[in-house]
């Protein structure tokens, strides 16, 4: 006699606890991308981060998107969308400083 799939399946798992279960839920939600070493400590004095939208040319979005997850795969920063828009701001306000200073 063949079992049924769901007879086959609750004859080879085993019972987990709901202490167990949390355990590694909190081990998984806790786990960084990438290798141990490149983990960098967050800095107490780091500005809380809020949320925008801005509206971006399609072109413009595609060339992030991929500028991004070329970083990704390459192990470069910045990683995200985000953190490209933040940097390109940065140099943005850094220029439009100096050339209000001179």
């Amino acid at each position: 006699m063949v079992k049924k799939p769901s007879m086959q399946a609750s004859a080879t798992r085993t019972s987990v606890t709901d202490e167990e279960a949390d355990a590694l839920a909190r081990r998984l939600s806790d786990k960084p991308y990438g290798s141990p070493e490149k983990i960098e400590e967050v800095k107490p004095e780091q500005e809380k981060q809020c949320r925008t939208t801005i509206s971006l040319g399609e072109s413009m979005l595609r060339k992030t998107e991929d500028l991004a997850l070329q970083n990704k795969r390459n192990g470069r920063d910045p990683k995200n969308v985000s953190a490209i828009v933040r940097e390109a701001l940065e140099l943005y306000f850094e220029k439009l400083s100096k050339n209000m200073n001179s």
